[in-house]
């Protein structure tokens, strides 16, 4: 009897320690799915294209995501972005496919290897874009000896290709008459004044400060020969062939062969699945609203947007592209 009684009460305290340890279990799991998350974006200035479109972002996964806790939008650059993942002083940004490459081989202007890069997604192409005011007398890139020029904030994307370019027509920053570092808006406003020859920038076709230089002075736009880009290209495979296609821009009646990359969104490898899975799940779903946007975004495809540029994926970013059946 007494054995009997001594057995039912260690049965049922085994079973209301079990019962504690589940949910305690379900609670442990539970907080954790809730767990806040802060997201710092890495993205360009803001009379940039990538601050309202990392903007726009970041506005989509606060409806979607409900431990998204405090998010900020980080002004940068190509080059500048990459050092910021990497670090992990951002978890997420911008950045342009030379750039992220060069990035991860250490390449100049990268002083070391930034190993810390995953891939999330591509977005629309951005390309070399070399405008020149119409009748210079500047119809080709050796004609910029001696002009004065505009290569964009030092060390970013537009500045690095601009020298990679000169250098492949043997040139260099030394033979300009000048060089100067401006933003888009700066750069725009001196060559409506005719205080610069030429602007150089790496950017999606159309952007907003070139649309507005051409809807006011007539400018027209310094190919790059296919034989110049494929050296290019041996440098650094994220350089492509690409054509700004005639009506790009106002006045612009034929198409112009030039260098592009891919803008593409990189995540520090030890960024949340959940978080980056959530980016790319809204890069994809909100492709049309991001377009109104950056208009460049309007001719990317949904189905192209993963697209190997020879980094590793990250493992949130792998899931919904799995999911699509986009990657296998």
């Amino acid at each position: 009897m007494r054995k009997s009684f001594y057995f039912k009460s260690l049965c049922f305290m085994l079973i209301s320690f079990l019962l504690l340890l589940g949910c305690s279990n379900q609670q442990s799991s539970s907080d954790s799915s809730h767990q806040k998350i802060n997201l710092r974006f890495a993205a360009g200035s803001q009379s940039g294209d990538w601050y309202p479109l990392a903007v726009g972002i970041t506005e989509m996964m606060k409806k979607n995501m409900n431990n998204l806790d405090q998010v900020s939008i980080e002004q940068g650059g190509g080059v500048a972005n990459v050092m910021s993942v990497n670090k992990k002083q951002t978890e997420i940004g911008f950045s342009h496919g030379m750039s992220i490459i060069d990035g991860i081989k250490g390449n100049p202007p990268f002083k070391e290897k930034n190993e810390n890069l995953t891939y999330v997604v591509s977005l629309d192409p951005y390309y070399m874009q070399i405008a020149v005011l119409k009748g210079s007398g500047i119809n080709k890139i050796e004609d910029l000896k001696g002009k004065r020029i505009n290569v964009g904030p030092k060390s970013a994307t537009t500045e690095v290709a601009a020298r990679m370019v000169l250098e492949a027509y043997g040139m260099s920053f030394e033979d300009m008459k000048s060089v100067e570092h401006l933003s888009h808006g700066d750069s725009v406003e001196q060559m409506k004044d005719k205080r610069l020859d030429a602007l150089f920038w790496v950017m999606g076709a159309p952007f907003g400060a070139m649309t507005d230089l051409t809807e006011t002075k007539d400018i027209e736009f310094l190919p790059i020969p296919e034989d110049k880009i494929q050296l290019l290209s041996d440098k650094n495979p994220a350089i492509l062939k690409g054509t700004i296609k005639a009506g790009t821009y106002r006045g612009q009646d034929t198409d112009v062969t030039t260098l592009k990359t891919p803008l593409a969104v990189v995540a520090n490898k030890d960024a949340p699945d959940d978080l980056v899975y959530e980016a790319t799940k809204t890069i994809f779903n909100g492709l049309s609203e991001l377009g109104k946007i950056s208009p460049a975004l309007k001719n990317v495809k949904p189905e192209d947007l993963p697209i190997d540029i020879g980094l590793s994926m990250h493992p949130g970013a792998k899931k919904f592209w799995e999911e699509q059946g986009l990657v296998k």
